[in-house]
């Protein structure tokens, strides 16, 4: 298995396109990787980062469940050296396919992180991207290349948020293969024309349709796919080879936006760092959906409903969220881009968790008799703070003339309204437990867990793999 020897060889790679100058879109990029390059990060800002680390990790728990993503896993060759991957044990495959079958089972689990701002889904693309490049690299490294990831994806996502969804495209997919070349590109310690041509290679490696979440177990693919491409690039850009310089302004933002980039990529964000920006999930499905049930959960705080009382329930929120809702619910997937569905089921089962959303709920006739009731509709004054805020209004009205109302301006989990850490360590040790043994789930939560960083990232990454279930 040639998968380390070749990595290091790409390092190496001639540096004669390296030194020239440029402009543009993927240079401005680049230099902004070099910048995350020297930045030394508070501790509060760390604590951030493995926040986030450790909540793909959890995320990717649920996502390896699925048969399609076991069905991934058959056609990666193995070796014995490599990258491993949730629930494979000691089998190894090169870092190019490991960070394609963690982006699968990351994203697949519709539990991980994302970004308002840019509608994308950073931690599917970067942290497989880290976790299959780990070997030698310190965790300031880490932290660093996590941070720069989320830079570019989210900037580049951001410039054609919402316009990408609603022309069909899925933002995560698209831009995947860039936020995986920036992150490489820090790893690798590339200077900024090497990042560049990254860059500008990976613009050509993404494809993403919104309409593959009609067969949601499989959309992950084009995640998984485009994550991998990205790592290529970088790679190609590492041996010299090199991109056309102005690809995203002439030739990536025509095809998916139709022109040029309605939020200029170097316009300022809403926080210094994208991942200070990026928010973190209560409970599994769509992130549209999350607003209905916090709203929910406000009116059902401290009082229980009787389900016969109900007349309708009524939810007005923004646009996209109605948009992207699937009606008809034949399996996982689609639940968990259905609102009715979720606020029965908060109602109906008491909670939101991954059960949940299972296919045996869906002929639970509580559950069906309150979904009946639900209406879904777009709110012009919500409409008008999106994206910047994601809101929901939620009206129950009962039998009787009585209506009782919640809204949600930041769901829990916005950087306004921030997941606490207990949350996202019970989310670990509940995804993770039936696949590693307590040993391990304890090394993972001293160094995530904020209790420091004394083990090397490549060995606890490696023990991810183990399918031990003692205690």
């Amino acid at each position: 298995m040639r998968s380390l020897r070749c990595l290091g060889d790409a390092r190496k790679g001639d540096t004669a396109m390296s030194n020239q100058p440029g402009s543009g879109i993927a240079f401005y990029l680049a230099q902004q990787v070099e910048r995350i390059r020297s930045i030394r990060f508070s501790d509060e800002d760390r604590l951030l980062i493995r926040q986030h680390l450790l909540d793909a990790i959890a995320s990717a728990f649920i996502g390896c469940r699925s048969p399609a993503f076991q069905s991934l896993t058959r056609l990666c060759p193995r070796g014995t050296d490599g990258c491993s991957w949730p629930g494979g044990g000691t089998e190894r495959v090169h870092p190019f396919d490991g960070s394609m079958l963690w982006a699968f089972a990351i994203n697949g689990s519709v539990f991980e992180d994302g970004s308002r701002e840019g509608a994308c889904h950073p931690a599917a693309v970067v942290i497989p991207t880290v976790i299959a490049l780990s070997e030698g690299k310190d965790w300031e490294q880490v932290e660093r290349a996590i941070v720069a990831g989320y830079e570019v994806m989210v900037r580049l996502s951001r410039s054609g948020n919402p316009e990408f969804t609603r022309r069909g495209f899925h933002p995560t997919a698209i831009i995947a293969p860039l936020g995986a070349a920036a992150t490489a590109s820090l790893l690798w310690g590339y200077d900024p024309g090497k990042t560049q041509n990254a860059l500008c290679l990976a613009a050509i490696g993404g494809a993403g349709l919104m309409a593959s979440f009609r067969s949601g177990e499989t959309q992950p693919l084009q995640v998984s796919g485009s994550v991998r491409n990205g790592m290529v690039a970088a790679m190609m850009a590492g041996m010299g080879c090199s991109g056309h310089p102005r690809i995203l302004e002439e030739g990536f933002f025509p095809a998916y936006l139709g022109g040029q980039p309605r939020i200029p990529v170097d316009q300022p964000l809403e926080f210094e760092y994208a991942i200070r920006g990026s928010y973190l999930k209560p409970y599994p499905g769509c992130r549209h959906v999350h607003p209905s049930i916090d709203a929910l959960g406000e009116i059902l705080q401290g009082q229980e409903i009787d389900p016969a009382r109900i007349q309708k329930i009524q939810v007005r929120t923004y646009k996209i969220a109605v948009e992207t809702e699937i009606h008809d619910l034949h399996r996982r997937g689609d639940a968990y881009f259905n609102i009715p569905y979720a606020l029965a089921a908060r109602m109906a089962l008491g909670r939101t968790d991954w059960d949940s959303f299972d296919e045996k709920h869906f002929q639970n006739e509580s559950l069906v008799a309150i979904r009946q009731k639900v209406q879904v509709m777009i709110d012009p004054e919500v409409e008008s703070q999106y994206p910047r805020q994601r809101g929901a209004i939620v009206e129950i009205h009962l039998r009787g003339g009585k209506v009782l109302s919640g809204r949600v301006n930041h769901p829990l989990g916005e950087p306004e309204n921030p997941l606490p850490s207990s949350i996202t360590l019970e989310k670990f040790r509940n995804t993770a437990g039936t696949f590693l043994s307590r040993k391990t789930r304890e090394r993972m939560e001293a160094l995530l867990g904020f209790a420091g960083r004394t083990e090397s990232a490549k060995r606890l990454f490696d023990t991810l793999g183990e399918t031990v279930q003692g205690q």
